[in-house]
């Protein structure tokens, strides 16, 4: 059964596709069929951030061009992006009849991939929300910011009130002082759980790392350039955090909703 994992980030530059990006490489190396879902309707990098130059993107699927299956472009044998325009007028905000048919189109994929991760635009508006609900694990990358982490915490009141969301996995990017990165995070986590009902657990807490622009300027993952950097073997970690634990039931729709999907098939 196919896990769908959401990215969120209240604030844009906290490197939340990078981490999409690199994490997907890391599974499709363990063998594990993975789709990313560019899923800044408007503003795309995720191509850009793997290195390559799709045909088709999601606007052609919306526009009636070709189906959602034939726009997923290959970029190694076990990893696929379904990419998004970038600076494309008119899909900043998908209406309900388009988010309708990514939906129930993303639905026919069910047995193609193993995993299914969805990037997520930064901000808190209604597409990004509803795309998020249905995920069966939410993780939302903040820094140690106060305007990032309250736009976190936005993000996880509206998923946890609206659709009764309960568990988030929390990866703190870009610190540059973990001791007191460690300290501001704790702080936050107390006070998130104490006002809202949710489990958040901190999956990941990575040191500013200057790799990451030099790949991005490459145009390539920084775990396939430099899969003996300390960045990679903590990020596999996480990867490892994710796969043990359980997913999301909430409310509401939910990709591929199964009672029993637990753990990532291996296949």
């Amino acid at each position: 059964m196919t896990k769908v994992i959401s990215y969120s980030s209240g604030k844009g530059g906290v490197g939340k596709t990078s981490f999409v990006a690199n994490m997907g490489v890391l599974w499709s190396q363990q063998g594990k069929k993975v789709l990313i879902v560019d899923g800044d309707w408007s503003l795309g990098k995720m191509a850009l951030t793997l290195g390559v130059k799709p045909q088709w993107a999601i606007n052609d699927v919306l526009d009636g061009k070709i189906a959602l299956r034939e726009a997923v472009q290959g970029v190694t044998s076990h990893l696929s992006l379904l990419a998004s325009p970038s600076g494309l007028v008119g899909y900043e905000e998908l209406s309900e009849s388009h988010r309708n048919q990514l939906y129930y189109e993303l639905d026919t994929l069910k047995e193609d991939y193993d995993l299914i991760l969805i990037d997520h635009s930064s901000g808190v508006h209604w597409g990004v929300i509803q795309f998020a609900a249905a995920a069966h694990q939410h993780v939302i990358v903040t820094t140690a910011e106060p305007t990032s982490y309250m736009d976190a915490y936005a993000i996880m009141k509206i998923l946890s009130q609206r659709f009764k969301v309960r568990n988030f996995q929390l990866i703190v990017a870009m610190s540059q002082n973990l001791s007191e990165t460690q300290k501001i995070i704790e702080r936050f986590v107390d006070i998130t759980q104490s006002h809202l009902d949710v489990r958040v657990l901190e999956i990941g807490h990575f040191s500013f790392e200057p790799k990451l622009a030099e790949a991005l300027r490459h145009q390539k993952p920084v775990v396939s350039l430099y899969p003996n950097l300390a960045f990679t073997e903590q990020l596999l970690g996480v990867c490892k955090t994710l796969e043990r634990l359980p997913c999301e039931k909430g409310s509401g729709l939910k990709f591929f909703y199964s009672g029993n999907i637990n753990s990532i098939a291996t296949r």
